[in-house]
């Protein structure tokens, strides 16, 4: 009978384990290729999350993707330090709840391995990122 509550807390040790974070070391720093439908994932990210879509309008890509080395851990995002993302800089205009358009407003977007992996420095919804790793629309081709 002692034997039972030693295994359950071994069980639970290995379990806990093995849903850490990896280390630092065993992240793979790169972003991937140059994100070359990006313009299209983050049309389609957009059209799926904005409580309006319909209203978008006055898109434009501020900056296009450019390689940057993160300089800090981003544990809401899970990214490391010394990661790299593409990162993208977009403008657009979007009606709000009330129906009245906010004006031109600037967003960041991250994509590593051609998916979107951060939009304005916050980890992208489950729902969305479930639908267009298991094909989606927005499913960029590989």
């Amino acid at each position: 009978m002692k034997k039972y509550p030693f295994i359950c807390i071994c069980l639970c040790l290995l379990l806990l384990a093995a849903c850490a974070a990896p280390p630092h070391e065993a992240v793979n720093p790169h972003p991937g290729p140059y994100p070359k439908n990006y313009e299209k994932m983050i049309r389609c990210y957009l059209e799926q999350t904005l409580a309006n879509p319909e209203s978008l309008k006055n898109f434009k890509i501020q900056k296009p993707p450019e390689k940057v080395t993160l300089d800090t851990y981003y544990g809401f995002v899970p990214l490391y330090e010394d990661q790299e993302v593409w990162e993208t800089f977009i403008v657009f205009n979007v009606k709000n709840d009330e129906g009245q358009y906010i004006g031109p407003d600037l967003h960041v977007v991250w994509i590593r391995h051609n998916r979107i992996v951060a939009y304005d420095y916050h980890y992208l919804d489950l729902d969305y990122r479930i639908k267009s790793r298991i094909g989606g629309s927005c499913r960029p081709e590989e």
